[in-house]
């Protein structure tokens, strides 16, 4: 399961979850639970503490997205 950051509403943050089945599904997450610099696009994991942004993931998600751009352009 991967969770991102789709957006922000209000005090929320809105959560797409990525099931390994294929499935997508959304939540609503109080944004106060996140990291202070969680933005959208962020992948989230859920700690013992609460949550953090994997940066790994969120740069590989982001450098894919960018690739895909880049191949629609060409």
């Amino acid at each position: 399961m991967t969770m991102i950051i789709n957006r922000f509403e209000g005090e929320y943050a809105v959560l797409e979850i990525r099931e390994e089945t294929g499935e997508i599904l959304y939540k609503n997450l109080p944004a106060s639970w996140l990291p202070d610099d969680a933005a959208e696009g962020d992948v989230i994991v859920k700690t013992a503490d609460g949550y953090a942004i994997d940066s790994l993931e969120t740069e590989q998600l982001r450098a894919a997205a960018a690739e895909k751009l880049r191949d629609l352009h060409e």
